[in-house]
């Protein structure tokens, strides 16, 4: 009994060792994307998890993790007037009164540079313009509903900006669940819910990027937004409802950025 005890607990240290390892990895890899990182350490700990030594694992998995980062073709989206736009609109809006919603908002359009290689050239400017501005409904000179995302969306269309980042920024990020949570599903309505790969791209950077503009993984970020908010906020309530779709669509851009 006393062995497999011991066995468990070596184990159990080497799961807590891997995971903190993972997060250090997304941090200095901010150019891959989260979950391309979760994939390389997971395949690596299957490689190295019958090793006798236990000790040595995370070391083993961070050498490989490390190699194959290095080799990962880094591509960025070039900035267009859109996104020049986008970017000083969403700074003026929440750089000085909301700087933690100004990290992580900058941390977003920078996934989003990275990640808009898997769509068409025609989408990728709008991946990279609705990431900067997704979250500028929560400026109180926006602030009308409540619901920071149709708040968001309806200063977007005032400023003439297309239907298609207007629908982006209502809907991100399972906000049809918020919505219907607060009474707000009809207003959310004045918008498209376009689904495809734009739709999943975007919800992919958010729920890849921590409070602070950190990468993470789509795991830590839902256990993030708990913690924070609590179980009595709308938006972890709405989690029971959108959790799963949020998790296929990272899925969805995961399979496409291995493809790329």
């Amino acid at each position: 009994m006393d062995a497999v005890t011991t066995t468990a607990e070596v184990v159990s240290q080497t799961d807590d060792r891997i995971r903190r390892l993972e997060s250090r990895l997304v941090r200095e890899f901010h150019d891959v994307p989260p979950s391309i990182v979760h994939e390389w350490i997971e395949r690596a700990r299957a490689r190295f998890g019958g090793a006798r030594l236990q000790d040595y694992v995370p070391l083993f998995v961070a050498r490989e993790v490390r190699a194959s980062a290095r080799a990962f073709p880094a591509q960025e989206t070039p900035g267009t007037f859109l996104s020049s736009w986008a970017r000083n609109t969403a700074r003026r809006l929440l750089a000085a009164e909301l700087p933690r919603r100004w990290a992580h908002t900058a941390g977003v359009a920078r996934r989003a540079e990275h990640v808009a290689r898997v769509l068409p050239e025609e989408e990728r400017e709008l991946l990279v313009a609705a990431a900067w501005v997704h979250d500028i409904g929560y400026a109180a000179e926006l602030t009308d509903t409540g619901l920071h995302s149709l708040d968001g969306a309806r200063y977007l269309r005032r400023a003439g900006v297309s239907e298609r980042i207007c629908g982006l920024v209502a809907h991100h990020s399972g906000a049809a669940a918020v919505a219907g949570l607060v009474g707000l599903a009809d207003g959310l309505g004045e918008f498209p819910d376009n689904r495809g790969r734009l739709r999943d791209a975007l919800w992919y950077c958010d729920m890849s990027t921590g409070p602070d503009g950190h990468p993470t993984t789509v795991h830590g970020r839902l256990a993030e937004i708990r913690q924070r908010r609590g179980p009595d906020d709308p938006v972890v309530r709405a989690l029971a409802i959108n959790g799963d779709e949020r998790l296929a669509a990272v899925r969805r851009t995961h399979r496409l950025l291995r493809q790329a």
